[in-house]
């Protein structure tokens, strides 16, 4: 958990920085599966399941 909060450290960092277009998109995505990953990570952390994660994700009732 602790590598993958650095890594999006990084990753926002560097996304700020990026000149190009192409650079920003692909730190973008990148950005976006490390999110996913840690959102993934907390779920399993505190237990949620389907119904629960939709709720916390807005998706849900």
């Amino acid at each position: 958990m602790v590598a993958l909060v650095t890594q999006m450290r990084d990753l926002n960092k560097r996304l700020q920085d990026a000149k190009l277009e192409h650079e920003k998109t692909l730190l973008s995505r990148q950005v976006e599966v490390a999110d996913k990953v840690i959102d993934t990570l907390v779920y399993e952390l505190y237990g949620l399941m389907g119904e629960e994660i939709a709720i916390v994700e807005g998706t849900g009732k």
